[in-house]
């Protein structure tokens, strides 16, 4: 369509200037006639002698000279206007007398009328010359036949340059159609090619490779997670059926039964903690969790918190302190669940510091977050473990652990309340010296918006 446009517009303008040519070509012709003749007539002095003489030079081929006086009638011709006079009407000659050119088409003649004399007035005639139009019609259908021919022909050069173009050009995506049908959850690790990474195919496709290594990434977490929720709810549930058989097995005694019905109890509240916290870690997606958004207050928090672990460190022989005196600082974002978090690190110091050792919690700011610092002098954790422990179900002693009722969730879970708030949880841990977890969060209100949730939700 731009095409057959642009050659519409070109044929027009070609017309126009075609004809303007004409015209200019015409009165220039038409002026030559009347200096000569003029020349003549100052020359000779005889008005018949002068138009022998100028129509008898004045010869042109495919173009006709006529002479007229100032009245409008004929006086001389060219010879090849002989017997084919050329009739003027008189407003043509006025025109030409006022404007000292005048233009009229007739009988397939384009003619261009000039006077004689250039001054006003000497009224001595007219000059008329002119000129068939099929001349300027031949070039114009010549001109029609080129497009016609040559549309056709561009249109049909710009197509098949275009499919092999556009073929070329989407060849590489072809290549990744054909590639990413191939690739299935199973082999979600395969890469596409990318032949040039500065185009826009190649960052597509470097995309697409990113995404896939975040899909199998997650793939990969949640068959880890399936696997080791399934290892960790194996034991409980086989410790609760092994020891409901044995004890059904044969008649015991009361001390019998409540020491299997003990261990019982045990072992459900084992399962039904590793469960809800499944169900916390699984309800909601672990970069957005839905927080409730509120004033908190963290020294009060704080408090609340140390004074609950007191009863734990207490009954395994723990000194719990706070350092210092606590700032008031307050934080906007969801009470219990940073209360879950700290009473997650204080349970977890607890577990792995042994008899006589020392627990302290210290609250500061610090480049306007608000740091929560929770040390022990426990067993600690070696370098290589450390960028594992907020892993779900990952226990650097598993036996161990597990003896002291932990499922490897409680870390984990913290973080992800941590992250939910925009804040950091980081560890510096040295082996048979002690842990400290550092909670960092952003005080105040610079943490952003977050999402509600109702109190049936939760």
């Amino acid at each position: 369509m731009s095409l057959i446009v642009f050659a519409v517009l070109v044929y027009y303008a070609a017309a126009r200037i075609f004809y303007a040519r004409q015209d200019e070509s015409l009165r220039s012709t038409a002026e030559t006639v009347a200096s000569a003749y003029l020349q003549e007539l100052d020359e000779e002095g005889s008005v018949a002698k002068a138009n022998d003489v100028v129509l008898a030079q004045m010869v042109f081929p495919n173009r006709y000279v006529e002479v007229l006086d100032s009245e409008g009638g004929v006086v001389a011709w060219s010879s090849n206007l002989t017997g084919h006079p050329v009739n003027v009407p008189p407003e043509v000659l006025s025109e030409a007398r006022s404007r000292r050119i005048s233009y009229l088409d007739q009988n397939g003649l384009r003619i261009a009328a000039v006077p004689l004399a250039p001054d006003p007035q000497r009224h001595l005639g007219f000059a008329l010359v002119a000129e068939p139009l099929n001349v300027i019609a031949e070039g114009m259908r010549r001109l029609r036949r080129d497009f016609l021919f040559g549309v056709p022909l561009i249109l049909l050069l710009a197509s098949l340059g275009g499919s092999f173009l556009a073929r070329k050009s989407l060849l590489p995506i072809a290549l990744m159609n054909q590639q990413t049908q191939r690739i299935t959850a199973e082999n979600l690790s395969a890469q596409l090619d990318v032949a040039n990474s500065r185009d826009e195919v190649g960052q597509l496709a470097v995309t697409i490779n990113a995404l896939l290594a975040r899909l199998d990434a997650a793939f990969e977490e949640q068959k880890r997670f399936i696997a080791d929720a399934s290892h960790e709810l194996r034991t409980p549930l086989a410790v609760l059926r092994g020891e409901t058989e044995v004890a059904l097995q044969q008649d015991r005694g009361a001390a019998e039964y409540q020491e299997s019905l003990a261990l019982i109890k045990e072992e459900a509240e084992r399962l039904s903690r590793i469960v809800e916290n499944l169900f916390m870690l699984a309800r909601q997606p672990i970069d957005a969790p839905s927080l409730i958004r509120a004033p908190v207050r963290l020294d009060e928090l704080v408090t609340d918190c140390s004074r609950a672990a007191q009863v734990l460190a207490t009954q395994k022989g723990l000194r719990l302190k706070i350092d210092g005196t606590l700032p008031a600082i307050t934080v906007s974002g969801d009470d219990e669940m940073l209360k879950q978090t700290l009473l997650n690190l204080l349970d977890n110091a607890v577990k792995y510091t042994p008899a006589g050792g020392e627990i302290a919690i210290a609250l500061e700011s610090q480049n306007g977050d608000a740091l929560i610092i929770v040390s022990d002098t426990g067993i600690g954790i070696p370098v290589e473990d450390q960028g594992r422990i907020f892993d779900r179900f990952y226990r650097v002693d598993k036996a161990r652990s597990r003896a002291l009722g932990g499922a490897g969730l409680g870390l984990s879970i913290a973080r992800w309340i941590v992250e939910g708030h925009g804040g950091l949880l980081s560890v510096e841990s040295t082996p048979d010296r002690g842990s400290v977890f550092t909670v960092e969060l952003p005080a105040g209100d610079s943490q952003g918006s977050l999402p509600t949730i109702s109190d049936s939700e939760r």
